[in-house]
């Protein structure tokens, strides 16, 4: 013998005779499923049926509430704006995030350009600045001596004698011109990048940092181990 009951499709509540609504969640009853007092898989079975139906009704009734949401959302804006009004929003919005995205860019590579405003000694690695004394030519340039008896001289590099530096703060339009024409002159090259350092046919150091424009040329030393030497104790290196 078999009981014939109402399964409700929201809360699958089994509801016995035949009530318009669920006793349970108080739903309507659209639909009858006979359900027997079987057991095992044909029991099992119906219940899937009964559950993929209750899954499919409840996406029909989220997709239908989209759609809704989006016809209402259109109609309240083509209610207020006309279309080419909002045309004309977006591409005002577009610009203007470019041209934030621009001053951003602008404002954070200001400093690089800026760094040359320091003064010359302070444009100098901190060992070479201590042991230097320079005379100004201009507001860019220098011309400056580190004396025989200090310790980055130590060894006889420069045969014995005081050890001159030509030194200049380069705008940037000069940067890579100066760069160009060593490179050309010969000699050795030891760096080729944003710092350059070069050894040069008579065995002068040649230095110049691309980045802040600083550039330094030494007089001669002793030989090319000499000014080897020299470049790494004045921290002129890449």
């Amino acid at each position: 013998m078999s009981v014939a009951e109402l399964v409700c499709q929201y809360c699958s509540h089994r509801n016995a005779g035949n009530p318009p609504q669920c006793g349970h969640c108080g739903a309507p009853l659209p639909a009858v499923h006979r359900l027997s007092n079987l057991s095992g898989p044909a029991a099992r079975a119906e219940q899937v049926v009964a559950g993929a139906e209750r899954a499919v009704a409840a996406t029909a009734g989220a997709v239908a509430g989209a759609e809704n949401a989006v016809a209402g959302a259109e109609k309240v804006a083509a209610g207020q704006y006309p279309r080419w009004q909002w045309g004309a929003a977006i591409a005002g919005i577009v610009t203007m995030v470019l041209g934030l995205g621009f001053t951003a860019f602008r404002s954070c590579s200001t400093p690089l350009a800026a760094i040359p405003d320091l003064g010359i000694e302070q444009a100098l690695p901190g060992q070479l600045r201590a042991a230097v004394s320079c005379q100004r030519v201009d507001s860019t340039a220098a011309n400056c001596v580190v004396p025989v008896a200090d310790p980055l001289l130590a060894g006889g590099i420069t045969g014995g004698k005081d050890l001159t530096l030509s030194v200049a703060l380069d705008p940037p339009e000069r940067r890579a011109d100066t760069v160009r024409n060593w490179r050309t002159a010969g000699g050795t090259v030891l760096a080729d990048g944003v710092v350059f350092v070069a050894i040069s046919p008579t065995a002068t150091l040649r230095y110049a940092n691309t980045l802040v424009g600083l550039r330094v040329e030494t007089g001669a030393f002793s030989g090319r181990a000499a000014a080897q030497t020299f470049m790494a104790r004045a921290g002129l290196t890449p």
